[in-house]
């Protein structure tokens, strides 16, 4: 199965990066393919210049996948399971908050949880530019430690 998958005109990108557990490192990974059978995962890791750093395969117990939610932030940014984002709104001020990107499984879709512990579905904000993505929950846990502390 590869990472990615294309249907005609109508584009279906299914993606996948996944957070790499291996050795005293942990990295996040683009999954290139993803073998069912044997359990594992080919991957490859970029440095900040976007240049190739690592090309590697991962088993069962040494990766989390994180599927693309197919929405991108107001910097054009893909947005995946496990990423943090910060959001606002303009029409109200104090609509800001910061909440990681999850499965939500009341809604069969990605979503975040308010400032007042609701569920909300990505596909159901109709202005996802106010969304900006600012880490990753496994990179950037202090973001969300600081949020609980407001």
């Amino acid at each position: 199965m590869n990472g990615t998958k294309e249907r005609g005109n109508n584009e279906l990108r299914i993606k996948y990066r996944a957070w790499i557990k291996k050795g005293c490192e942990s990295k996040m990974g683009e999954v290139t393919s993803i073998n069912l059978d044997e359990g594992y995962i080919n991957y490859i890791v970029c440095n900040e210049q976007n240049e190739i750093e690592i090309i590697g395969l991962a088993y069962l117990d040494e990766y989390i996948l994180l599927q693309y939610t197919g929405l991108k932030d107001k910097n054009s940014k893909e947005i995946y399971e496990g990423d943090i984002l910060r959001y606002s709104f303009p029409y109200d001020r104090r609509l800001r908050h910061i909440s990681p990107v999850s499965y939500l499984d009341t809604q069969a879709s990605f979503g975040i949880v308010d400032f007042y512990g609701n569920n909300i579905p990505l596909y159901d904000i109709p202005a996802n530019n106010y969304f900006e993505v600012v880490g990753n929950i496994y990179e950037n846990e202090e973001l969300l430690k600081s949020e609980e502390k407001k």
